[in-house]
This record gives structure tokens, sequence and C-alpha cells, in this order.
């Protein structure tokens, strides 16, 4: 019984792989298949999920008794608050990828980061208190030079490449042969 829960464990984590993990953010690549079922669990903290493809996703809310479909698009970012006990169901039929950056509610910082008003180049997604996200498109090749002075976490949408850039700091590359949509979240 032991053996078999070390297993499932194991399996998870290969699946969901943690890929940053720092005092501002812990970003997932989370991974289901289609009618995959979590445990129960919850999130204590403030989440951006990143969907890198189109499915639907029910949100099951052990504590109130509601279920919620929530469908997206590829390459839609969603706001998700911290919720109580749960489980979410991958019910769109197809593999989906997501990801998640759960945002800590101290990081490491000496006071919010003053965000300069974003350049030509980036459209704004969404703004709240914990995070501005913007979108771009770098050519084949081509570095984004530090832009922000705030952390940014920046994600590829097509395959999900995810990079971590300390305040100031860059740059964000594209090193793929061929032009990229990205997610750029800044951490406030």
């Amino acid at each position: 019984m032991l053996y078999c829960a070390v297993l499932a464990a194991a399996v998870c984590a290969a699946q969901n792989p943690v890929v940053i993990e720092n005092g501002w953010v812990r970003v997932v690549k989370a991974a289901n298949l289609p009618g995959q079922l979590s445990r129960p669990h919850v999130h204590k903290i403030n989440r951006v999920m990143i969907h890198l493809d189109k499915g639907t996703l029910r949100i099951d809310n052990k504590e109130t008794g509601i279920a919620k479909d929530i469908p997206f698009r590829a390459g839609e970012v969603r706001w998700d608050p911290r919720v109580g006990l749960h489980t979410s169901e991958n019910t769109g039929g197809t593999a989906i990828r997501i990801v998640e950056i759960e945002l800590n509610d101290a990081p490491p910082r000496e006071g919010p980061a003053r965000l300069a008003r974003p350049g030509e180049r980036f459209r704004l997604d969404m703004e709240n208190a914990q995070v501005r996200i913007l979108r771009t498109t770098l050519r084949a090749g081509e570095e984004l030079r530090p832009f922000s002075p705030a952390p940014v976490v920046a994600v590829r949408l097509s395959d999900g490449e995810t990079s971590w850039n300390p305040p100031g700091t860059g740059p964000v590359k594209n090193g793929i042969a061929q032009a990229s949509d990205w997610v750029l979240v800044e951490l406030k």
C-alpha cells in the first residue's frame, strides 16, 4: 500500500515538474490527460495559469458542493485566486498543458516595484496588486533586454519554455528558429 502511494507521488511529480522555485514564485508545468481527476487539495496562495492548449477543467469545490466547468483557449492567461478544498478534472477530451505560477504572499522585496508604462511592443493582458501580465512576440533568436525593474517569469506559448529573470536582469531569449509569442509575468 505504501509502495503504491510513493509510486503515485513520483509519477505525479514527474508529470508536473517544478521548473522554478524561489522566494517569489513556484512554477509548475502541469500536464493532464483526458478524464484525469486530481486528489482533493487546496491552493493557499494566488496563481497565474497560462494555458498552452485548448481544453476544459471541471473544478469541484468540496466545501460548497458546487462544480464548475472552466473552458479555456490555447494561450489564455487566467488569474486563479486561492481556493479551499477541491478537485480538478480534465473534461475536455484532449491532453492539456498549463504553466502554473504560484505567487508568494511575502516575496523578498524592499517594496513594490514601480512599473513603468510598457513599451509599444507589449500588450497588457491583465494587472492586479500582485502581477502585471504582458504579451509580446520575439523574432527567431531575438533577445529581449531588461525591460522591467521587477522580477519576471517569461513563458513561450508554443512549448511552455519558462525562464526566471530577477529584477532588472535579462535577457529573455527566443532560442528557436521561428517567431514566438511570449507571456511575461511581472511580479509586484
